[in-house]
């Protein structure tokens, strides 16, 4: 079987989980490939398991003059709407992204012959209504939800609007919005693009599935699977922490707080939460705070040693950060089911979170992590500095969290659901067109 993973970019949390997930399913004996629009990363290396996306030329059909003029009048709006809605958004903000783009890539499905199209984080990439349209009718769509984009129009986290449910509509993350605004522009575009198609929905949260099962986005066909994350648990083990802190220069005995994220100035990812619970912590031990990821943490006068380590996307080098972190925290306003604290818990560090989102399905209170109220830095201060005082209890959360892994997010186990899933999928579609 011939499996096409898509994903703007070759890196970033979405690109990571795909990649895992190409690999596993190569290893099981499927013809699994993914392709990417950019690099934009010179660091980033994805090997034999990504393909840069060659677009498929222009038709010379498509260069008539109607064909001119319609494209020049489509795109007109498109700007239009992103002139009009999003080039004004303030810098900072999250992410939104149009379902209709200037630029229209098709990939040349004759060379690539797959038998399931699997979507992941396609935001800035596919334009829904030339590409959706353009993979051949008998082949299924399988989307994986790394965010809510694909069932918004344009939000990739809602912020707990609920307009997406009726189609959306004077959004409150826009400049300028209206009734009939960009939103309402990609929710249609996505919902005609994906109205006569074979659609599996997957979502490694349960909380993601069940927005998404409220979106009226997805034809009435689609089927809901919930498949969790796959990490690859010979990879991330629990190492020695002294030998960990030796190895990334860490001279420090004192307690180590950790944070990950791919861009910790992302607000939704919490790091001003993390930063006040710091300053609020009640420990008799010396704690200081060991961050990964691209850029600068702001600090405040009461902030412990920080120890940053920059853009980290080596496993080796994760690895070594999550084991020489004695608690690693998950502050995220928003999340899906982050990936940091996963790869934590399978290096045995117990994670202290928010009790929001797809975070609850992965800490378990009081067995392998924690949970503060959402937003709470003062809840979150005495969760971790529990932790803190508690060495034993610290220890035993460390066993579990890596048990809980080994039974829940095993990558092999993760590529055969989704080997089943596409197995019944085409089986699905090959019987829906003999009924045709």
């Amino acid at each position: 079987m011939r499996v096409s993973h898509f994903n703007t970019f070759p890196y970033g949390g979405a690109a990571t989980a795909a990649l895992r997930l190409n690999r596993q399913l190569c290893k099981i004996g499927l013809d699994s490939k993914l392709y990417y629009r950019r690099n934009d990363r010179e660091d980033e290396s994805g090997g034999s398991a990504l393909v840069q996306l060659t677009p498929l030329q222009q038709d010379k059909k498509s260069n008539t003059f109607i064909a001119r003029r319609r494209e020049k009048k489509r795109l007109r709006k498109v700007w239009q709407l992103h002139n009009d809605h999003i080039a004004c958004r303030s810098p900072g903000e999250e992410t939104f992204s149009m379902a209709r783009l200037p630029q229209s890539e098709i990939p040349d499905w004759s060379q690539i012959r797959p038998d399931v199209v699997h979507l992941h984080w396609v935001s800035f990439f596919v334009d829904y209504p030339s590409f959706v349209n353009s993979i051949p009718a008998d082949v299924p769509i399988v989307f994986t939800l790394h965010d809510m984009n694909a069932f918004t129009g344009g939000c990739h986290y809602s912020n707990g609007c609920e307009k997406f449910k009726s189609g959306c509509g004077t959004c409150p993350q826009l400049t300028n919005a209206s009734p009939r605004d960009v939103s309402v522009d990609s929710f249609e575009a996505k919902r005609h693009a994906l109205a006569d198609r074979k659609v599996h929905v997957v979502a490694p949260s349960q909380w993601m599935l069940d927005l998404a099962r409220r979106s009226p986005i997805w034809p009435e066909s689609a089927s809901f699977h919930h498949i969790r994350l796959g990490f690859n648990l010979k990879k991330f083990v629990p190492i020695d922490r002294d030998h960990a802190r030796k190895q990334l220069g860490i001279k420090s005995d004192a307690i180590l707080i950790g944070f990950g994220a791919d861009d910790v100035r992302n607000k939704r990812k919490g790091v001003e939460n993390l930063i006040d619970a710091l300053g609020l912590l009640t420990t008799s031990r010396p704690v200081e705070c060991l961050v990964y990821g691209g850029g600068k943490v702001p600090t405040k006068g009461n902030t412990p040693p920080l120890h940053e380590m920059g853009y980290v996307s080596s496993m080796d080098r994760q690895r070594l950060i999550y084991s020489a972190a004695d608690v690693f925290v998950v502050p995220s306003s928003e999340d899906n089911q982050p990936q940091v604290g996963l790869e934590a818990l399978a290096c045995g560090t117990p994670v202290v979170g928010f009790d929001t989102c797809g975070v609850p399905e992965m800490v378990h209170h009081g067995k392998h992590g924690l949970l503060a109220s959402t937003g709470d830095s003062l809840e979150l201060a005495k969760q971790i500095s529990w932790l803190v005082e508690n060495p034993f209890e610290r220890n035993k959360m460390s066993v579990v969290a890596r048990k809980y892994m080994e039974q829940y997010h095993d990558t092999t186990s993760q590529a055969q659901l989704y080997s089943l899933l596409y197995e019944n999928a085409t089986h699905l579609q090959r019987r829906s067109k003999k009924a045709a």
